[in-house]
């Protein structure tokens, strides 16, 4: 599918020649841009395009790939977004911010960092998250079929500021401490004689066993203990940092004990970001994973529920949940930002977008 371009008038513009004319999408839109030649506007060559914003949307020029980008209202958070694996790897609709969970029906998949050798049933991002760019998960060879992704995107712009990505600490007396206090953790991965690309975590009064990890975030903590007879000698952790001020810091709960009622925990507050990645520490008993909402989970396994309005959390024979989160409710979140429209978004509805280019006849 392409733009339509119409109403073209020419004008000349001293050494330069300019073009105005209307544009028009279509139903099915190329992530990356529509294509738009210097040809299609009777100009010789493109210097800048100038683009009116309509209904609620915004445009950009990529003058290398000759192609008009669409930016719109974008959700901060996708609870669960279904994609196919091929190649053993997925594309986000969407820049990630901050992943917390992936799974598939009823089956947790890990996550760690972009470095990691994959162990089996693990993913990871396919490279560090980067500005404006579609997020790709990378999955260990042969996985195949349906994955469920949760994850806050980077139209929620105080989130994608702090995202700290593949931070390496070392260990001393099996005890990383990161440099930042940390809201909400994606990964870690543990490097030692015994080491886990991605890390049970546990709530701080618990005690590490192998490939587990004790997570202190309270107060100005920060450190991440591992099991000593792993002899992890570093990890490499992805987090969002607690920023000195607003709205991530002042909603941020560090450790709260969710007493479960029929194996469902609720949060004192709404629950927007969930700090312990893809995982529930349960105190004293076993950390539970993530998997899919519609699935049923079995031992060592929790979903999240949003049947009640609220978002509650549905484990298997839980008793003692712990929770770190960011709470607050979407229509309070601040700094949102457009983002590119999604692939395929159909924008037959935009027409007689007006637009001024300015190049060479």
């Amino acid at each position: 599918m392409a733009l339509t371009v119409s109403n073209i008038e020419t004008i000349s513009l001293g050494s330069k020649r300019g073009s105005a004319f209307d544009l028009a999408f279509d139903n099915s839109y190329a992530y990356g841009g529509e294509s738009l030649s210097a040809n299609a506007v009777r100009l010789g060559a493109i210097d800048r395009v100038f683009i009116e914003g309509k209904a609620g949307y915004t445009f950009e020029y990529d003058a290398t790939n000759a192609k008009v980008k669409v930016f719109g209202p974008a959700p901060a958070i996708v609870w669960e977004e279904q994609q196919t694996i091929a190649s053993n790897a997925i594309t986000l609709n969407y820049p990630a911010a901050y992943i917390f969970y992936v799974a598939q029906a009823n089956t947790p998949v890990p996550i760690t960092d972009p470095a990691a050798t994959l162990a089996s049933g693990q993913c990871k991002p396919t490279a560090a998250f980067a500005a404006g760019t579609r997020s790709g998960l990378t999955f260990y060879s042969g996985m195949t079929g349906t994955v469920y992704v949760g994850y806050i995107t980077q139209a929620w712009k105080d989130v994608w500021d702090n995202l700290v990505q593949s931070e390496t600490q070392t260990t001393e007396a099996h005890v990383a401490t990161l440099t930042n206090q940390a809201i909400a953790i994606q990964s870690v991965r543990a490097i030692g004689t015994t080491g886990s690309n991605a890390s049970l975590m546990l709530d701080k009064d618990d005690t590490a066993d192998t490939l587990e990890a004790e997570v202190n975030m309270t107060s100005t903590a920060k450190t991440v203990t591992f099991y000593a007879t792993d002899a992890i000698t570093s990890c490499v952790v992805t987090y969002i940092k607690k920023p000195s001020s607003g709205f991530l810091k002042e909603r941020f709960v560090a450790e709260e004990a969710l007493t479960a009622a029929s194996d469902v925990c609720t949060t004192a507050y709404p629950l927007l970001i969930w700090g312990y990645g893809s995982q529930v520490p349960e105190n004293g008993a076993v950390t539970e994973q993530f998997i899919n909402v519609a699935g049923s989970a079995g031992a060592g396994e929790a979903k999240f529920g949003f049947d009640t309005g609220e978002v509650t959390i549905d484990g298997h024979s839980i008793t003692t949940g712990t929770g770190m989160y960011v709470w607050g409710r979407e229509a309070e979140i601040p700094s949102l930002v457009p983002l590119e429209v999604k692939n395929a978004t159909n924008l037959s509805a935009l027409t007689s977008v007006r637009c001024m280019a300015v190049g060479r006849g």
